[in-house]
């Protein structure tokens, strides 16, 4: 994963929608790195409803 780091204003004006996404395979390598992030992140009022 790329270390490219974005400003508040940048992340805001670039966030999209995705409506269709491809079929292609995530490497594992990549799925693992984004689980583990997702362990890190935020949750809605602090919820902490996800277990990996």
């Amino acid at each position: 994963m790329s270390t490219h780091e974005l400003t508040t204003s940048q992340a805001i004006r670039q966030r999209r929608s995705t409506k269709t996404f491809k079929n292609d395979p995530i490497p594992e390598a990549v799925l693992h790195e984004l689980l583990s992030l997702m362990q890190d992140a935020p949750s809605s009022w602090n919820f902490q409803p996800t277990r990996v």
